[in-house]
């Protein structure tokens, strides 16, 4: 992760990647669940075994034991979608388009859309991957999460606080506290309900009274089982999907699509087993029907004679 996100930053020639720990509080139980985690699991280079208490902020509640995860971070996300957007507008590498599934037409080994030719195409799609006809027999379960942006001078924390809810800094006395999950009403909208919620959970963590600068709402590309779905379609291999990181993209993403370009470029053959999309294709035909039988489909009947 930290590797890719290095490179992005000389690519892109911004600042993107800040580094730091993240601080969990602890119940009594919890922190010896945490050395005992953090022990059987061979994690010592990321968690600090024993729960300390050195860890102190004056404006934050009562003393508690603290759990120490390092390598921890943040990155400005923002900044990496708007920087690496330009980029590819600077190269002529991008169309702000709908893509319309019925254009997409399909060959034995590659790809044809409009005026464009390739080998394969990747659905990158978020959410809306759940409406991609290619891959009607995925499970998808996405949820709904809202976020605040608060503004707390007197706060002065450089950590991640991890409670009920994270509150992170965003730089300049602001901070980010989140966030909620929900599996109804899949949309965009804020609502006050999320609000409370993070509302009442930070107010655990510190008695500081924010100013509320923004609220904002996403749905995670989500799998029933909450693992990535990466790979191509066994049925079609010109088509190929990377889709449910959930809430864990930033950390994910660079390991798996590390994968998927190692497998585009012939490098290598592997793509982790449990985010493997035909996973959801537990019985398809073999690859000469398949090409066969997707041919017939789009109306190529010469090339199913050749």
């Amino acid at each position: 992760m930290e590797k890719t996100y290095r490179q992005l930053e000389n690519l892109l020639n911004e600042e993107l990647y800040y580094p730091g720990r993240m601080i969990k509080r602890l119940n009594e139980n919890e922190s010896v669940f945490w050395k005992e985690k953090a022990i059987s699991n061979q994690l010592e280079a990321y968690l600090d075994a024993t729960p300390e208490l050195n860890f102190r902020n004056k404006n934050m509640t009562a003393d508690s034991k603290f759990g120490i995860v390092n390598k921890a971070g943040r990155l400005d996300l923002q900044k990496l979608i708007s920087g690496f957007l330009e980029f590819l507008k600077q190269r002529n590498l991008i169309r702000n388009e709908k893509f319309e599934y019925e254009k997409l037409t399909l060959q034995p080994d590659s790809i044809s859309y409009n005026d464009v030719s390739a080998q394969k195409i990747i659905f990158c799609e978020g959410p809306s991957a759940d409406q991609n006809p290619y891959f009607q027999n995925l499970k998808f379960k996405h949820s709904k999460g809202e976020i605040l942006e608060l503004k707390i001078p007197e706060l002065n924390l450089n950590e991640i606080i991890s409670d009920e809810v994270f509150v992170m800094s965003a730089g300049n006395d602001r901070y980010k506290v989140g966030a909620t999950y929900s599996w109804d009403e899949l949309n965009w909208k804020t609502t006050n309900f999320a609000r409370e919620e993070l509302l009442a959970k930070f107010k655990k963590i510190t008695p500081l009274i924010p100013e509320i600068i923004s609220q904002k709402a996403g749905i995670r590309p989500t799998m029933h089982d909450r693992k990535p779905v990466v790979g191509f379609h066994p049925e079609y291999p010109q088509i190929g999907i990377f889709n449910g990181l959930g809430s864990k993209g930033v950390l994910l993403g660079p390991y798996f699509a590390r994968q998927l370009a190692g497998y585009l470029a012939g490098t290598s053959d592997y793509i982790h087993p449990e985010a493997d999309v035909k996973r959801y294709f537990p019985s398809f035909p073999s690859s000469d029907q398949g090409v066969k039988k997707q041919i017939s489909r789009f109306g190529s009947e010469k090339l199913v004679e050749n």
